[in-house]
């Protein structure tokens, strides 16, 4: 697809995929291919593979480019695939950017180079680069996790680069969303980046979101999607805050665990996470299977 095809194709719920690993910590492609399944048929627009919940820090190089393949074999072009390129260093966000686009890859998530001391003018520098370098289109990856945040006017000029379609924009103030999607949006799709604010990101205009717990509720975030495309927000709502629990028990024991957990409870098991993530001990897991029962999530 193209830059502008993938911009209005990036819309609705694009679920991040936690990496499924087995009891030696090595990938378990057999569980992701099942999960994509799953997030396919519960009505996801978009997947996201290789992103910070999906453990990308602590997967080698060569796993990242075998994750890449193994998800496009598994999407089979039904639905966009966003492979997470991400890394400090430019010349290694290329060769993984090629690397999906060789895979099968619609787009490239990327977020700003993280080491000391980069300034706006090295980030500009750095998607020139990248987007002069391959030919796949970009989503700018404005992560709240790494020590360099984006502020909306950089957004606006990335924007403006060939090659750029979107941008998942991390930032959960609703002042950084409004002038994100002011000052952007005309340009390239801006997705809200925290599930957790989607209500009122798709209030101030943008197009949909992505999503850590839609693993394990992907039908239920594709519903409150389509009740707010509807116009039927009070049923948005009420669904909404019928899963602050879940959100609660994210925010107190960490997504990546928590949401393996969740995906063994509801018939999804995607195996243990690597250090230094740590798995819930046994009270969390009991405590997490009475937050998705009183949420109506446990199968």
């Amino acid at each position: 697809m193209t830059t502008k095809e993938l911009r209005d194709r990036t819309r609705g719920i694009y679920v991040l995929a936690v990496t499924p690993m087995k009891a030696d910590l090595s990938i378990d492609a057999a569980s992701l291919r099942r999960n994509i399944d799953h997030f396919i048929g519960a009505g996801a627009h978009g997947i996201v593979v290789g992103g910070t919940y999906a453990e990308y820090p602590s997967i080698t190089e060569s796993e990242r480019r075998e994750l890449f393949v193994a998800a496009a074999d598994a999407v089979a072009g039904r639905i966009p695939l966003v492979c997470c390129t991400a890394a400090s260093g430019t010349a290694e966000a290329i060769a993984l950017s090629h690397a999906a686009k060789r895979a099968g890859a619609d787009m490239v998530m990327v977020t700003s180079p993280y080491v000391s001391e980069v300034e706006p003018r090295d980030i500009q520098y750095h998607f020139e680069i990248l987007c002069d370098a391959v030919d796949i289109p970009v989503m700018i990856y404005n992560s709240t996790s790494i020590g360099v945040h984006l502020s909306p006017e950089q957004i606006g000029e990335l924007a403006k680069l060939k090659g750029i379609a979107a941008v998942k924009q991390g930032s959960t103030d609703i002042h950084a969303q409004v002038r994100t999607v002011a000052l952007a949006g005309d340009k390239i799709a801006v997705l809200c980046g925290s599930d957790g604010t989607i209500l009122g990101a798709m209030g101030v205009g943008m197009p949909g979101c992505t999503s850590t717990v839609a693993n394990f509720m992907a039908a239920e975030y594709v519903a409150l999607y389509g009740e707010i495309h509807a116009g039927e927000w009070e049923k948005a709502r009420k669904r909404f805050y019928r899963w602050q629990p879940v959100r609660d028990f994210c925010r107190k024991h960490g997504q990546p665990a928590s949401t393996k957990a969740a995906l063994e409870l509801v018939g999804l098991p995607s195996g243990p996470v690597r250090p230094p993530f740590r798995p819930l001990g046994d009270a969390a897991k009991q405590e997490l299977r009475g937050v998705l029962r009183e949420a109506g999530l446990e199968k």
